[in-house]
């Protein structure tokens, strides 16, 4: 388990944070939360953007307004409280985070705690997709995305804010019910990787306030905290002067200020500012260390080699980013070194990677880790500590910092060219961001300006100087994550460590760039058949050598278009006879490189192009997907065309699929995502295409098989190619014949994979149970309602949505707020799109195994009750109003038009229809309908009882 500096958040908590340190130290150094301070570019040499609206109330509330028109008619809010975990007491550990659930369970303007989230959704608000919140270490954040700009959605939200704010009323009675949800909380993020994180934490900062505020906070807080110690906190923290308010949106910069004057000049702070943390010591001075965490779970041995120092709180400036910039282009230089080691025959290692974070504005870590293959950990130290002291003592060569610099520079490019089609609700998180990262909300021209003032004189030498300035000290720390540890390990890790040490080390030599060789494939070929679609603005092409192609124009994303390529049969071909075939298929197909060019030329080759191709492996079809700018589109084509005519299957790209198989296996035997598999393996009969084999078969599988299942789809099938986004029609036509029309002739018709994907769905009703190998009492309850494949009858599957969400609603009432049983109960309809007969309605809860039982008793009544007594019309009002609001933010989404509208539209015309009609289909549906599907599928005997839990 490898270090990996984190955006820490509760709502990633198992993300894998785990960098760690030996801490007996000779020195210890104070630090403390960097205080609030004045905007960046109030202070600073980086102006902010011409598009931000800065202001602050009388109060001290500060807040951030900015005109977006992307989504049109939609606006994001965002309130921003600078305070979050490190901010409690010990008798408060999270109540930071359980706060930010109260304060949805009855405030001032929303006494009932069951009047809030219904309301929100009668004015299209879905709970959680469009009404949110996250608590951290330092923040705690509450989102609203609304779906229209119509006076009360406005209303409501700017209302639910001000209660946030100074409005909870945070009743005993509520505080109490909600343990139970949180507690499942906890439960639903608990994993190795966390219970490993916070011994390293415990490790690596003995006497830092962060090691003990992780913000799901402890057990004995969430089950005994009282009243007084909720409102302490809210009182001490939620004040205007430590609240800054964001308004992102298609709106009116004036009304926005007037509606937050209005709303939030009433809030008082209190007469004495309560305290800012005292985040405890970082050790300094600590040498040379070694350490070894061990589990029996840990999929993976892992190396990491950890650097951390207190660091000044720096505002954001000019020089303080060109500071960052030649030790970040090192890190990236040294992380592509270990990516190319990694594919060398008999390599130790499956991946590294180097990298630098500063935290809170006070901790500067850096992390320097690989991933050993099976068994190798031992081998891994020296490759570990060898390309650690290659890049310390010789720093790094001339193709190496242009690679790297050329993709830095097109990043910076590209947030230029697609500025101006920004998602309001991505912008409205930048925001949020900037606020602890003291960085300037610059427009990203001036970010790009700053960036090629640095790059203009950077050279390889700086960077190598900047990597020694960081890096050569002798506080480091070694760190090993294994499954298996004896006495004798951390001797032997440190022992390996100092033996490696005394080995010579060489200098990187040169690459030598090689030009792209895919540039030619043929006589052009023409265009024998072209129809418009003209309400969709969709045009469809036939070439001449059979190639389909559909294409439509959009400005929804500026610079930007995506394209895939469906051929062939997918999983509906593969041999039967060799299942997880997929597998290795999507390994060699993705890493394997061209016949020309390895995976690591292509990188260099195209480094600072926009253009990129991965397969996927679906039911029924293989596809070649990938995005590109307008100006790199003809060499997307070509790549996409060489990969079609010349795939590599280059060998290593099998061993560094055989060499992650051991560890993928281990996870999935230790993961509840292994249960999962058993449990798709039963639903799908057995069929080996949905089996995972035993490691020794999956193993065995050469690119000789992968060969013989898609050589001749590849090659031959029937290909349907399609593009959506901001290209020009002329230009795309011309790339289109010299590429895709170019290739040898493909199949005139799909074919019908129906036979092949006639999978029937389990008996009912059942009740199973699959199992995983752990000690964290970690379990799901799922109740699966038979129901039917989608079919040619889009109108049953938009209903079936519909009702699921339903149902979810009823369960999140039932199961979370009355019964505080698990955290995040959910519903939802997933209909086979190739398996006619396959299909279910889904119930799902994470819960604690002994709780598995009664859970899924509930939910299946909850089914039951619905099919019997049918749905309200606030259920259907409140179920429909969210997806109708989402219908045309979607519409002008790339995403939906590439691969819900084009990608097959030739071969199965009815696709054009369903997105012809969706709109008003949704629109139509009556309670009736719903009411009738609910007594046709929810009974208990269409239904299957699962229990995913740990033996």
């Amino acid at each position: 388990m490898k270090s990996i500096l984190p955006s820490f958040s509760a709502l990633c908590l198992t993300t894998i944070l785990s960098f760690s340190s030996s801490l007996p130290a000779d020195e210890k150094k104070e630090f403390a939360t960097a205080p609030r301070a004045a905007w960046p570019h109030e202070t600073g040499d980086i102006p902010a953007s011409d598009r931000f609206t800065f202001g602050a109330l009388e109060n001290g509330m500060r807040y951030v307004i900015v005109k977006n028109a992307e989504p049109p008619k939609r606006v994001s809010l965002r309130m921003h409280i600078d305070a979050g975990s490190l901010y409690e007491a010990d008798d408060q550990r999270g109540v930071a985070h359980f706060l930010e659930h109260m304060v949805f369970n009855g405030s001032r303007n929303f006494p009932d705690p069951k009047q809030l989230i219904p309301q929100m959704e009668r004015l299209g608000i879905a709970f959680g997709a469009h009404a949110n919140a996250y608590t951290s270490f330092d923040e705690t954040v509450y989102m609203l995305d609304l779906p229209n700009l119509a006076e009360p959605t406005l209303k409501l939200a700017f209302t639910v804010m001000q209660d946030f704010a100074d409005g909870a009323l945070l009743k005993s009675e509520e505080i109490d019910k909600e343990r139970g949800v949180i507690l499942s909380e906890k439960n639903s993020r608990d994993s190795i990787q966390t219970r490993l994180m916070e011994q390293q934490f415990e490790f690596l900062m003995p006497n830092s306030l962060i090691t003990n505020r992780f913000p799901i906070g402890i057990e004995e807080v969430i089950k005994n905290a009282v009243r007084e110690r909720f409102v302490a906190f809210y009182d001490d923290y939620y004040v205007p002067s430590k609240m800054t308010f964001v308004v992102v949106g298609d709106i009116e910069i004036t009304e926005m200020e007037k509606r937050i004057k209005e709303t939030f000049a009433g809030l008082k702070n209190p007469e004495k500012p309560a305290p800012e943390p005292d985040l405890g010591e970082i050790p300094s001075g600590t040498g040379f260390r070694a350490v070894v965490f061990s589990d029996p779970e840990v999929p993976s041995d892992d190396l990491s080699l950890l650097k951390i120092e207190a660091a000044e709180p720096k505002s954001d400036s000019i020089a303080v980013r060109l500071e960052k910039q030649p030790l970040a282009i090192a890190h990236a230089m040294l992380s592509r070194r270990f990516s190319i080691l990694a594919k060398e025959e008999n390599s130790p290692i499956q991946n590294g990677s180097a990298s630098r974070g500063i935290w809170f504005q006070t901790l500067d870590f850096g992390s320097i880790d690989v991933t050993a293959a099976e068994n190798r950990w031992e081998d891994a130290v020296s490759i570990l500590e060898q390309e650690f002291r290659r890049a310390l003592e010789h720093g790094f060569t001339k193709s190496e910092f242009e690679e790297v610099k050329a993709n830095l520079l097109n990043a910076y490019e590209q947030a230029v060219e697609r500025e101006a089609t920004k998602q309001s609700s991505a912008l409205a998180m930048e925001v949020i961001s900037s606020i602890n990262d003291l960085k300037s909300l610059s427009s990203p021209e001036v970010d790009l300006r700053i960036a090629k003032s640095g790059l203009l004189t950077l050279t390889p030498e700086a960077c190598h100087e900047a990597f020694k300035q960081f890096w050569d000290t002798p506080d480091l720390t070694l760190i090993l994550t294994t499954a298996k540890e004896s006495d004798e390990t951390k001797a032997k890790l440190l022992g390996l460590y100092e033996q490696s040490q005394n080995e010579k080390v060489e200098p990187k030599a040169e690459e030598e760039m090689v030009a792209f060789a895919y540039t030619n494939f043929g006589e052009p070929g023409t265009v024998v058949s072209e129809s418009r679609i003209e309400d969709l603005d969709v045009t469809q092409l036939v070439l001449s050598n059979m190639v389909r192609v559909n294409f439509k124009r959009t400005e929804f994303q500026k610079n930007s278009i995506s394209l895939v390529a469906r051929f062939g049969g997918g999983k509906a071909t593969m041999p039967k006879d060799k299942p997880g075939l997929d597998q290795l298929a999507g390994a060699l197909l993705n890493a394997g490189g061209l016949g020309e060019h390895s995976e690591d030329d292509l990188q260099r080759i195209l480094a600072g192009r926009n253009v990129g191709a991965g397969f996927g492996i679906d039911e029924t079809a293989f596809a070649l997907s990938g995005r590109a700018t307008p100006e790199d589109l003809e060499l997307q084509l070509q790549l996409m065309c060489a990969y079609l005519t010349d795939l590599g299957y280059r060998e290593e790209a099998l061993r560094q699929f055989r060499k992650a198989l051991p560890d993928m296996y281990d996870q999935l035997r230790h993961d509840m995502g292994g249960a999962q598999a058993k449990m798709s393996q039963w639903l799908h009969g057995d069929d080996p295409r949905y089996v995972i084999p035993p490691l020794e078969k999956a193993l065995s599988y050469t690119e000789e098989d992968v060969k013989s299942w898609i050589t001749t789809q590849l090659k031959e099938d029937y290909l349907e190619l399609s593009i959506v986004g901001d290209f020009d029609p002329a230009s795309l036509r011309e790339s289109l014949l010299k590429t895709f029309g170019a290739l040898p002739k493909r199949a005139e018709q799909a074919k019908d994979y129906s036979t092949e994907m006639n999978i029937a769905f389990p008996n009912t009703p059942q009740e199973k149970a699959f199992t995983y190998e752990s000690q964290i009492p970690k379990a799901a309850a799922m109740l699966l309602w038979k129901t039917q494949g989608v079919g040619d009858d889009i109108s049953t599957a938009r209903r079936l949505n519909i009702l699921a969400d339903i149902l979810g609603n009823r369960m999140r009432e039932k199961i979370r707020e009355e019964l505080g049983a698990t955290y995040s109960p959910s519903s939802q309809s997933q209909p086979s799109d190739s398996m006619p007969d396959f299909g279910f309605l889904l119930g799902y809860s994470i819960a604690k195994p002994e709780d598995l039982k009664t859970i899924n008793t509930i939910t299946l009544d909850l089914g039951a009750e619905l099919a019997e007594k049918g749905a309200t019309e606030d259920e259907l009002e409140r179920a429909l109003n969210p997806v109708l609001s989402q219908l045309e933010e979607v519409e002008r989404d790339n995403g939906y038009w590439l691969g819900t509208v084009l990608s097959r539209s030739q071969a199965e015309p009815k696709r054009i229809d369903w997105a012809r009609g969706r709109n008003k289909d949704y629109g139509d549906i009556t309670l009736e309908e719903i009411n009738a599907l609910a007594d046709k599928f929810l009974t208990k005997d269409r239904a299957i009882q699962i229990e995913l839990k740990p033996e």
